[in-house]
């Protein structure tokens, strides 16, 4: 197993920031670095330094100048009892269009070979966006210290980052979650693992940020229906199949029970019309499985009470037949479903998950059925919550 390391920016991650520093007798250690290299060194992580030093490309400081500072660097961390395992320096301006400058991975990929470590199994710290970029670039975990820079870049938002931390220490106490230690060595995650799950979680991520922008007129809308149907004495039917049957118990047992516990308040009525076995597999036998859920929402629905349908597809067949079903009754009618599919133009309120992830629909229709159960039962019972407060 190949030892993990760590790869670090200097200025404004473990020392203080100076403009273009040039004095090896400026050199500070930022407050709490030397606890946070101390603790992942204890982890067995190897510590190497990867700095952009355009100084030495603009004739402000020369190559001696720059193992002064370093040496004195080595120094401050040694009376620490803390040994960095290599420092690579970038010493080229933007305008060179070098590969070592960060974010380019060429002094990475430098360090990587030399130290024989899997950039991909690397923690990369620092406070701008390029440390950021190169971390990502490689594959590896990412964080973003609030030292230096990095509060005004965490300010904008304008790097996407595994994590954001105060300083070095706190990514050490992180980083030693993520670790699974095995005796004396430190045991990673396997790479591609790793980078399966910050993929899905971003790309769930950023559907559930695309729900906000693009969902918000159809979730309240779909609020104000359920609200109104049930102040008035109608009941809530849910249907759907597989994930989205779940999420039809799921639902209604938050609408029966209740969502919160900011305060006491009567049950709901709500019926998940996938929960009887005993029917389903009946109908489903004598007759067929397409109409399960419309011969029970004529059966047990009525007018003024309202349909939840829940398809990822959107084209689910016994969904269809159970919204149709619900329009001749006059039964309300609400879908949650992906960006396409017949149910958009049947429901009277669609809400459409801008996305053709299977996954990444079921993820956020969780969302927005908990944002529904808590719009509706805080508007159903306004007037009692306000007194219990």
């Amino acid at each position: 197993m190949k030892r993990q390391f760590v790869i670090l920016d200097r200025d404004g991650t473990i020392i203080v920031e100076r403009h273009y520093l040039s004095d090896p007798g400026q050199v500070e250690l930022i407050p709490g670095v030397a606890g946070g290299l101390r603790k992942l060194s204890q982890m067995g992580l190897g510590l190497v330094v990867i700095t952009n030093q355009s100084g030495v490309g603009r004739g402000l400081l020369d190559d001696n100048r720059l193992d002064l500072i370093h040496r004195r660097l080595h120094e401050l961390l040694a009376v620490e009892g803390i040994r960095l395992d290599g420092i690579y320096s970038c010493p080229h301006t933007p305008e060179d269009d070098c590969l070592c400058r960060k974010p380019r991975p060429g002094l990475m990929a430098a360090a990587s070979k030399e130290l024989v470590f899997d950039p991909r199994a690397s923690f990369v710290i620092g406070d701008k966006p390029c440390d950021i970029e190169l971390g990502r670039q490689v594959g590896a975990t990412t964080f973003l210290v609030r030292t230096g820079y990095g509060a005004q870049v965490a300010q904008e938002g304008i790097i996407m980052t595994d994590y954001v931390v105060d300083d070095l220490l706190e990514a050490a106490g992180v980083i030693k979650g993520l670790v699974i230690s095995a005796g004396e060595h430190a045991m990673p995650i396997d790479p591609e693992h790793r980078e399966r799950i910050k993929t899905h979680l971003r790309g769930s991520a950023e559907v559930k940020r695309r729900v906000a922008e693009e969902c918000l007129e159809s979730i309240i809308a779909a609020a104000g229906l359920i609200t109104k149907t049930l102040s008035k004495d109608g009941k809530v039917l849910l249907c759907g199949n597989g994930g989205s049957a779940a999420d039809c118990q799921h639902m209604a047992a938050e609408f029966v029970n209740r969502l919160t516990k900011d305060f006491q308040r009567p049950g709901l009525p709500a019926i998940a019309l996938t929960t009887d076995t005993s029917f389903l597999t009946a109908y489903g036998n004598d007759y067929e499985f397409g109409g399960i859920f419309e011969r029970q929402v004529k059966t047990l629905g009525k007018a003024g009470d309202i349909l939840i349908g829940i398809s990822t597809s959107g084209n689910s067949t016994n969904v269809i037949r159970a919204v149709e079903e619900a329009k001749k009754a006059n039964i309300g009618t609400v879908v949650l479903m992906g960006t396409t599919g017949l149910l958009a133009e049947m429901a009277d309120i669609a809400i459409s998950v801008p996305s053709a992830n299977t996954q990444y629909i079921q993820e956020a229709h969780l969302t927005i059925e908990h944002i529904l159960c808590d719009l509706v039962e805080r508007s159903v019972f306004k007037d009692q919550e306000k007194g219990q407060q």
